[in-house]
């Protein structure tokens, strides 16, 4: 049967396990895609006169550019184009692709090439030896008196500066403030009456009993946290992988997007903090390269372990939580929450069948 969506497609395979596929898109289909764009687009367009979702279609385009909608309907088309070349070209493509459009005006053809890293050749650490050599280690957790006592310590003081908080909303005060300071003779007395306002306590020692519980498994998850740590260190490094360059610049880009999202909490530009720094983005880009790569072979390990021990997530789970990222990012695209869903699951559960084998 013949593919009515794309046409020409070329396939050639690239150095460092990367392939680039070139494909061109009918006009025709290309302008369905056009009107699909156009509808979503005008969909929050107010326009004097018209209601929401029905401003006439020149009037649309003369307000949003034609060029706006051309991107918008290439986006879509490639979105369900190009995974289908990939499946019918049996193109075991990992990560993003980069794509580039070559071609795309109104009426005519959508032409592009996209380079994409596909599964490169590993050759896996025996990760159930390490796994079960790491997790077998038996550690004792306990709990000090004075850990027990700084953490009672800072829940009064908690209490204290959301205390003082509400008197001053309760004084009238404009804008009131947390106090970051209390001093020790000000937090509230550790008695019976202070811990019942807590929760379902009845006595200074069932809220102790209570803390010292919390703290011990907090210091087992960390514990957790740094056999996983552990473990995976040493899977990538026994292993030897043939790291596909694309998959790197995709961690770059990631590590960058962390970092800018972290320095707009503060109110800092990015070109203010790189002065700073005393470095240009290319040079972090270069810092980050190490870690960049780490990542990358991890999730390759992950993706290429849970594929032998056939660990797959719950597709309802899977769904479940896509519905929920969904009602909180509305504008987030669905595919993307799903592979980050499902990539989070799955590492999950490879690092669950590592502890398991503590027991085995």
């Amino acid at each position: 049967m013949t593919n009515t969506q794309y046409t020409d497609v070329k396939t050639k395979k690239l150095d460092g396990s990367e392939y680039e596929i070139s494909a061109t898109v009918p006009a025709e289909v290309i302008t369905q895609y056009r009107t699909k764009a156009l509808k979503k687009l005008g969909a929050n367009v107010e326009v004097p006169g018209f209601r929401k979702g029905h401003v006439p279609e020149d009037m649309l385009i003369g307000h949003i550019g034609d060029s706006k909608v051309m991107e918008r309907a290439a986006n879509m088309a490639l979105a369900d184009v190009y995974p289908q070349i990939v499946v019918e070209e049996k193109i075991d493509a990992i990560g993003s692709p980069q794509i580039q459009i070559t071609k795309l005006a109104v009426g005519n053809p959508l032409e592009f090439t996209a380079t994409t890293a596909v599964m490169p050749e590993i050759n896996l650490a025996d990760y159930t030896k390490i796994a079960k050599s790491i997790f077998s280690k038996k550690e004792a957790f306990e709990v000090t008196d004075k850990e027990l006592t700084e953490t009672l310590n800072h829940i009064r003081r908690q209490r204290a500066q959301v205390d003082a908080y509400e008197k001053q909303k309760s004084a009238g005060t404009e804008q009131p403030k947390v106090p970051e300071e209390i001093k020790d003779e000000d937090l509230p007395e550790l008695n019976d009456e202070f811990v019942q306002t807590l929760g379902d306590f009845k006595t200074v020692a069932d809220f102790e009993a209570k803390v010292k519980e919390n703290i011990l498994e907090e210091k087992k998850l960390r514990g957790i946290e740094k056999k996983r740590i552990e473990t995976v260190e040493k899977i990538i490094a026994d292993s030897k992988i043939e790291l596909p360059k694309i998959l790197v610049d995709q961690e770059i880009q990631r590590i960058q997007m962390q970092m800018e999202s972290e320095i707009a909490q503060t109110g800092t530009k990015l070109e203010d903090y790189l002065k700073n720094v005393g470095k240009t983005i290319e040079e972090l880009h270069e810092d980050w390269k190490p870690e960049a790569e780490k990542r990358g072979k991890l999730q390759l390990i992950l993706n290429t372990i849970s594929k032998e021990q056939n660990i797959t997530p719950d597709a309802e789970e899977v769904q479940r939580e896509v519905d929920h990222i969904k009602q909180t990012y509305p504008q987030a695209d669905e595919q993307n929450i799903r592979i980050y869903t499902e990539t989070t699951k799955r590492n999950e559960m490879v690092f669950k069948h590592f502890e398991s084998l503590s027991s085995k």
